[in-house]
């Protein structure tokens, strides 16, 4: 049996326990200043404190997965980057060869749901404009609490005016109260857990986002993740990236650049 012996260490062991190993490859500065927030947040002031009560509170560790896998999320986040997708996903998102008129899509970080139901909203935008003829979208997530979240489809209010800004041809979104994602959609997007740093069998998408990911993991697991990702393409799909991140240096000859300023990528062959 390994002994975990560090109060880090152990609460590495802890995260890896419930599939949040790939949480262990973000960058030091921000897995740290995560774990700090939920020792302050139990009124601890050590790691190994906080390593203690992991190991008598079984219910924390997800706890603290979600605390350290929280990212900043929402509506069509970058409506720019929003509208130039919907300029390219006609032309681009489906293949000669492809199998079928329907394009499938993949939000591979999708936190609460807000970036795959806006990829719902703007594929279903498309096909009420004639530009599309079907659509799926597949959304993962590393926290089974977002998912949760997600499922639900139920959003605050001020959510619409972000949705209005860049799809106003959809009923329901001018109405008030809480956003609720339309039933129509929901049959077409599915929900799953998934590690982006793991191998994963998966047919080929003619689109995936992994926005605003890579910038907190590491060298060696930004490698991983974008190979993860770039390995779910079909070739010829479409890759949209965060602003604040660039496909890395290593993996350019996978892809070819679409549009520089919305960090949209094509891979190659």
């Amino acid at each position: 049996m390994t002994v975990v012996s560090t109060g880090m260490d152990r609460i590495r062991h802890h995260l890896t326990l419930i599939g949040g190993a790939s949480l262990c490859q973000f960058k030091a500065p921000y897995f740290e200043r995560r774990l700090l927030s939920r020792c302050r947040a139990r009124g601890l002031s050590s790691v190994d404190a906080y390593a203690d009560l992991l190991d008598r509170d079984p219910d924390e560790a997800p706890r603290l997965r979600s605390a350290i896998a929280l990212g900043v999320t929402g509506f069509f986040r970058n409506p720019s980057a929003w509208r130039a997708l919907a300029g390219l996903i006609p032309a681009h998102c489906r293949a000669p060869n492809a199998l079928g008129p329907e394009c499938r899509c993949w939000s591979a970080a999708c936190a609460t749901g807000e970036e795959a139901w806006s990829l719902a909203l703007l594929c279903a935008s498309l096909v009420n404009q004639g530009r599309l003829a079907a659509w799926s979208v597949d959304a993962t997530d590393l926290d089974p609490r977002n998912l949760t979240v997600a499922r639900q489809g139920e959003y605050p209010e001020r959510c619409r005016a972000d949705i209005d800004a860049v799809v106003r041809d959809l009923a329901n979104v001018g109405s008030h109260g809480p956003f609720l994602v339309p039933n129509e959609l929901r049959a077409s997007v599915r929900f799953s857990v998934t590690d982006l740093t793991m191998p994963a069998s998966r047919e080929p998408y003619d689109l995936a986002l992994c926005r605003n990911v890579l910038m907190y993991f590491d060298a060696e697991a930004q490698r991983q993740v974008m190979n993860v990702v770039l390995d779910g393409l079909r070739p010829g799909g479409l890759l949209m990236l965060g602003q604040a991140e660039l496909a890395g240096f290593d993996l350019l000859p996978r892809l070819e650049l679409v549009d520089r300023r919305e960090r949209i990528y094509r891979r190659m062959a």
